[in-house]
């Protein structure tokens, strides 16, 4: 009898370690029913690095809830290794760490990529340093999430297919292929295919592009980017308002979705979709930034156009070019007061 017992204590320590959103070494799973991860970036700075205890804490207190998730970049910049020390700080306070691979030289925008070029990742210039990263990460052990050089359907990274050959496609690969998109895709094949032959099972893929395609063409549709099921865990969105006081443009997160669903939900049939980043600016005089967030909680709890099964807030605020970005969720006290209204919907799973 006591081996019966022992064998339905192996079955259910075994099941208790694969269920969605636990388990150090497996992949993170989509919630069942209507559950939606709620994660966010906590203001870490604006090299989106500067990962601490205090600006986690900061946010946390402000909505009185732990996010699931916490998301900061890697800057090749930096160097190509692994940031132990951000990971180890977020999961000190019991929040999974989602990392953002930027294989950027500098923090300039609009301008081709050279140092950490596609075309250079996949002629494996640095694979030497992405094999000891995919060793490290199989080292931690713990579930890491991943997404590679974010949003490259747009042109303000160096990674997008604006500068790495557009509508060609006879400089590259497939002579039916789109090269800007190729190149893209066989880069984040060939990161995800060192950390295959190390054989590294704790991480979670992301592919994440921006709801909107700039510039709106044939050759920079967001699935072309994609680098297939077989690599990819979840499929990722950016939705953003508008994003500065002087910006001469406003719409509400729901019309902005209702135009653009189909161009996400093309990407794949079967993988989980994920609202990696939104926001919208404050002390905008076409809009009010509370009722925008009202807006963005309905439409997602409502789960219409996409039912997606994560979110994640960006929380920061920046001036730039005499303009200011104000999307933190306190930029106001109605702001904040709407997002903690809506943070306490049962659909949303936090950290505990």
């Amino acid at each position: 009898m006591k081996y019966i017992f022992l064998h339905l204590f192996i079955v259910i320590l075994f099941i208790g370690c694969n269920v969605e959103g636990t388990g150090d070494s497996s992949k993170l799973t989509a919630p069942t029913g209507d559950k939606i991860y709620f994660g966010a970036f906590p203001d870490f700075g604006g090299s989106e690095d500067v990962v601490t205890t205090e600006r986690l804490d900061d946010f946390s207190n402000l909505i009185g809830k732990k996010p699931y998730w916490a998301y900061f970049s890697q800057n090749w910049y930096n160097g190509i290794k692994y940031p132990q020390n951000a990971i180890n700080t977020i999961r000190a306070k019991g929040v999974i760490p989602f990392l953002r691979i930027m294989p950027r030289s500098g923090d300039e925008q609009y301008k081709k990529e050279s140092e950490f070029s596609l075309s250079n990742i996949i002629d494996g210039k640095f694979d030497k340093e992405i094999r000891e990263f995919a060793k490290a990460t199989k080292n931690d052990s713990k579930k890491l999430l991943i997404d590679f050089a974010v949003e490259p359907n747009g042109d303000w990274f160096g990674w997008s297919g604006a500068y790495n050959g557009k509508d060609s496609k006879d400089l590259y690969g497939d002579k039916e292929y789109f090269d800007g998109a190729e190149r893209y895709r066989d880069a984040y094949r060939h990161i995800i295919d060192i950390f295959k032959e190390e054989k590294v099972n704790n991480v979670t893929w992301f592919f994440h592009v921006d709801i909107y395609s700039n510039p709106d063409e044939e050759w920079n549709i967001a699935k072309l980017y994609y680098p297939g099921d077989d690599y990819i865990d979840w499929i990722g969105v950016s939705i953003y308002g508008a994003q500065n006081s002087s910006e001469d443009y406003w719409d509400s997160f729901s019309n902005i979705l209702e135009e653009r669903a189909n161009t996400i939900r093309d990407i794949s049939s079967t993988k989980p979709i994920a609202l990696l980043e939104f926001g919208v600016t404050d002390n905008n005089p076409l809009g009010d930034k509370s009722e925008w967030l009202k807006d963005a909680f309905e439409t997602i709890l409502s789960g219409n156009y996409i039912k997606f099964k994560a979110i994640s807030y960006w929380h920061e605020t920046w001036n730039e070019d005499g303009a200011e970005y104000s999307l933190r969720i306190d930029s106001s006290s109605e702001s904040l007061d709407m997002f903690k209204n809506y943070v306490n919907n049962d659909s949303f799973i936090f950290s505990k």
